[in-house]
């Protein structure tokens, strides 16, 4: 039993972020980056809701869904299947000749690593929120959402199922550094963006700061080599570990009727953003452009758990035999935690260092380049590269990508080819028919797959002004500065379907 648990957490440290119940996000660009994005924009560049050619807008719901890795997949399977039907997903490990699988089973299997792997699912379900233009240059909004985000980095190869499960007997293997992280927490935040549009480039500044809310957080990370030896019978020994970890306990109990959503910690986040943008010569406004280049800080800042909050650490450098009499059966995760206090240090309240914790936001450095092919008709590429605010922040995905798109006032199209962490190439599709946005990122996810190792969806639904100016947008024409002659703002009509 002890031995199973270890491997388990060891190995599957990362699957918290692979394959769970319900993860619902990675850049959504599909409904991101076209001029009529507007607040659904400003999560890439809060500077992009300068250029939206609606006067204001109000989003009613937007929800997406990313979750990669390189660790585990799903043999034969599409991800429409595999949540239909999750009671059937078994693991490869737990068939046998003597315990044959359902005819109808999906199959959970495991890679050879011969790197470090890694995992990460994340989550964003926003609710009420809107952007509305004042003057002519200003844009101000609100936004709320709720989140969640797991991750893992850098697991070493050893810890593949395949090679944890196999050790032999009595050999001692060292298992560097890793760690896994996860949040869920409430957000609700200002919005403020301003265009400057008195020179032939235009140039504007956007920032979204927001109050965050935690509701669970934990973090788990080994801070050194860690020997690990498996024994005869159910003994496993331990040697020159550095174990930090942190939780929230609000919902430790073992009554499920009392877990619910709860605050238990609080915090703060900011995206800031500029963009420089050429006007273009055939556009009808000045919201349209030739070419537009943004560079965003996305996710800058931290959460504080001290309410319901602890923080533990494990140090030993001797060596450390554990059998499962050391861990009996406990309902209370306390018993557990304190269980392996005493195991370790002797003393149950020994690892306990204080009450609260901080975790950083998955904070990153995204710069984005939109460029008008032909009217209608724009490409464009997105960079976005992971940063560390805190030694224990959470980490989104590196995202390369190239994203062709055709852009109606009423609907769009786009195909977005993209790059995950370096490793994993994806193409998608996605559209805007009115006030709905649908897409994918990871469309083969969403067909039978030999090796299903992950999946991506998102979904939209906003209102906004059905007012025109001249031709398509309900954009500005500046008449002062510049040298390019802009008109004034057409008068308001409803569109002519």
């Amino acid at each position: 039993m002890l031995k199973t648990s270890f491997r388990f957490f060891a190995a599957f440290s990362a699957i918290y972020a692979v394959f769970p119940n319900a993860l619902f996000s990675q850049e959504q660009l599909g409904m991101r980056l076209e001029r009529y994005a507007g607040i659904y924009g400003a999560t890439l560049n809060p500077a992009n809701t300068a250029f939206n050619p609606n006067n204001w807008e109000i989003s009613l719901f937007s929800a997406d869904v990313f979750f990669e890795n390189n660790y585990a997949f799903l043999q034969n399977t599409s991800l429409p299947n595999a949540l239909r039907n999750s009671d059937k997903i078994i693991s490869v490990a737990d068939t046998s000749a003597e315990n044959p699988p359902a005819r109808d089973a999906i199959f959970l299997d495991y890679f050879d690593a011969k790197k470090k792997m890694r995992g990460v699912g994340q989550s964003r379900v926003t609710g009420p929120s809107f952007s509305f233009r004042f003057g002519e240059n200003n844009v101000i909004g609100l936004v709320t959402a709720f989140r969640t985000h797991a991750s893992a980095y850098k697991i070493p190869s050893v810890l593949s199922y395949r090679t944890i499960t196999d050790v032999p007997v009595g050999q001692t293997i060292d298992i560097a550094p890793t760690g896994v992280q996860t949040m869920a927490w409430g957000e609700i935040g200002l919005h403020y963006s301003r265009r400057n549009t008195d020179r032939d480039v235009y140039t504007a500044f956007g920032v979204t700061p927001r109050l965050l809310l935690g509701l669970e957080g934990a973090y788990a990370r080994s801070n050194s080599d860690l020997q690990y030896t498996d024994l005869p019978g159910d003994t496993v020994s331990f040697g020159n570990a550095r174990w930090d970890y942190a939780l929230t306990t609000g919902n430790f109990t073992d009554n499920s009727d009392s877990v619910r959503a709860r605050v238990q910690g609080a915090g703060f986040g900011l995206d800031i953003g500029f963009v420089w943008a050429m006007p273009a010569d055939d556009g009808d406004s000045d919201e349209d452009y030739a070419w537009r280049l943004g560079v965003s800080l996305l996710d800058a800042g931290f959460m504080r758990f001290g309410k319901s909050a602890e923080k533990h650490h494990l140090e030993f450098d001797t060596t450390i035999a554990v059998t499962n009499s050391d861990f009996p059966a406990a309902d209370d995760p306390h018993d557990r935690i304190e269980d392996a206090s005493r195991v370790f240090l002797g003393d149950p309240a020994a690892s306990l260092q204080g009450r609260s914790f901080s975790m950083g936001l998955p904070m990153a450095l995204s710069v984005q380049l939109d460029v008008k092919a032909a009217p209608h008709l724009y490409v464009s590429g997105l960079l976005v590269q992971r940063m560390k605010m805190l030694k224990n922040s959470l980490q989104r995905p590196g995202t390369l990508a190239l994203v062709p798109r055709f852009e109606h006032r009423w609907f769009s199209f786009s195909l977005p080819v993209v790059l995950n962490d370096w490793r994993s190439f994806r193409m998608g599709v996605a559209a805007r028919l009115g006030f709905l946005y649908l897409g994918t990122d990871n469309l083969g996810s969403l067909f039978k797959k030999e090796k299903l190792t992950g999946g991506d969806f998102y979904v939209g639904l906003k209102i906004n002004a059905f007012s025109f100016g001249s031709r398509e947008g309900s954009g500005l024409r500046s008449s002062s500065g510049g040298g390019r002659g802009r008109q004034k703002r057409g008068k308001i009509k409803c569109y002519d379907f």
